[in-house]
């Protein structure tokens, strides 16, 4: 019977917990023995921690007891990262990652590490030492990237919250694809000491079943209240620049969430963000330059030998880029970052799909768009990355399903440190569409039915 626990979303196994019904150890164990039996399914988790679970479980902490997961790229006491390399390449540390300290002091259990594209080198999780993560709503489909695991864990109920990282939309990109909610704060939130691959566009954010489980884990991990406003905000939608060339499904689902958020009173109106960024290349550049800068003679001799060829293809790359080109890239983010800032003069929010197109196929991850086919991480990025050029927050809400019945993700951006007007959105779409698409589970998808039974 413990396992109907696991299965909870945050605010209910703290209510489950508070009240009694399931003990912090035993929820803990279940925790682990669900992943063990379900994850050969979706290859979400890439190591258990069991005996650390239960030691663990039961401190004090507004999330005292829950079992959470966190990417293959935090440090954390007894276990060293991977990055989904084949060697780990780092020391666990008695102040291991900042996002654990978070975490240890709200009282989480971190019951599991999730799987995750290699050093966070793409969007589709297809690429990995531990083998490719699969979506749950389909599991002959990517589940995104980087942060493959920790959106494939929330949305196969393995655990309420997962943690991961977004350097060029690697929170949002899997949470739109597997259908739950995902965060990135504004840059430089949340700690990133012992988490590989920190740099100028990389934030540490949550995902979650919804948003007021959102709203919580956010708190944790920025150590501040984000308390609900009263009004509806004043939507801009960038129909030249972010709305065009999407996938007619996609476009359908985020189209109708907009009806529907401007029929509950808010204001939509039409703005213009030029669009002269390109947005892709600008954030391939600037996170290759950086990339570079970190790798250490003695890490090209032990790690760079073993990775996948595709990502030492990605490194090599990198390094041909030319200076001028880095320059015209730091130029170009500027520029973004003052046009973005005029633009929230006007409006509060501003949105379009998180992905422009469904989750594309694990043997072949290309995007289908209008204008015709592209690599699946050029059609992400472009859509995702103009919050990390910038460091403003961001928000990934499932506002439907395609034609296919595969998940569909709005996205809003807030002006910077304005995690909470973002969730206010959130929760705003899920009121006015009755919960509809944070409700509705995966096991329709190709997951057998005995995946989501309580054992």
């Amino acid at each position: 019977m413990t396992e109907h626990f696991t299965r909870l979303g945050l605010r209910e196994q703290i209510g489950a917990l508070t009240r009694g019904e399931v003990g912090a150890r035993s929820l803990a164990a279940a925790t682990v023995d669900r992943v063990r039996r379900v994850n050969p399914l979706l290859n979400a988790a890439c190591a258990t921690f069991d005996a650390e679970a239960r030691a663990d479980a039961g401190s004090g902490g507004r999330l005292a007891g829950v079992p959470v997961a966190v990417k293959d790229t935090f440090a954390l006491p007894w276990y060293a990262p991977k990055d989904a390399t084949p060697v780990a390449y780092r020391r666990p540390g008695a102040g291991a990652s900042g996002v654990f300290r978070r975490l240890r002091d709200a009282g989480c259990t971190v019951a599991f590490a999730t799987n995750m594209h290699q050093l966070g080198f793409g969007t589709t999780g297809h690429v990995s030492a531990y083998g490719p993560c699969r979506n749950p709503w389909d599991v002959t489909r990517c589940p995104g990237g980087s942060s493959s695991g920790s959106a494939a864990a929330v949305a196969g109920r393995l655990v309420p919250l997962a943690i991961g990282t977004d350097a060029v939309g690697s929170v949002r990109i899997p949470a739109s694809y597997c259908g739950v909610t995902g965060l990135k704060p504004t840059w430089g939130t949340v700690p990133s000491d012992g988490c590989a691959g920190a740099s100028s566009m990389m934030a540490i954010g949550p995902i979650t079943r919804d948003a007021a489980d959102c709203r919580l884990a956010t708190e944790v991990l920025l150590s501040k209240s984000l308390p609900p406003g009263n009004r509806r905000p004043r939507i801009g939608l960038p129909v030249d620049a972010y709305w065009s060339d999407v996938e007619p499904g996609v476009l359908a689902a985020c189209r109708r969430a907009i009806e529907d958020l401007g029929e509950a009173g808010c204001e939509i109106v039409e703005i213009t963000l030029s669009g002269s960024v390109d947005v892709a290349r600008t954030a391939a550049t600037v996170l290759g330059a950086e990339r570079l800068a970190r790798m250490t003679p003695h890490w090209r001799r032990t790690v760079l030998p073993t990775l996948h060829p595709t990502i030492q293809r990605a490194l090599e790359a990198s390094r041909g880029v030319p200076e001028h080109e880095v320059g015209r890239a730091r130029a170009a983010r500027q520029a973004a970052r003052d046009e973005l800032e005029a633009t929230f003069e006007s409006v509060d929010l501003v949105a379009w799909p998180t992905v422009p197109t469904p989750p594309p196929l694990l043997d072949r991850p290309r995007a289908a768009l209008p204008s015709g086919t592209v690599s699946a991480d050029l059609a992400a990025m472009r859509t995702t990355g103009l919050a990390n050029l910038t460091g403003v927050p961001a928000i990934t809400v499932p506002c439907g399903l395609d034609r296919d019945g595969l998940p569909v993700g709005l996205m809003f951006h807030a002006p910077w440190h304005q995690e909470g007007v973002l969730v206010d959105a959130a929760e705003l779409l899920e009121q006015v569409t009755e919960r509809r698409w944070v409700d509705r589970e995966p096991s329709a998808g190709a997951m057998p039915a005995t995946a989501w039974q309580v054992s």
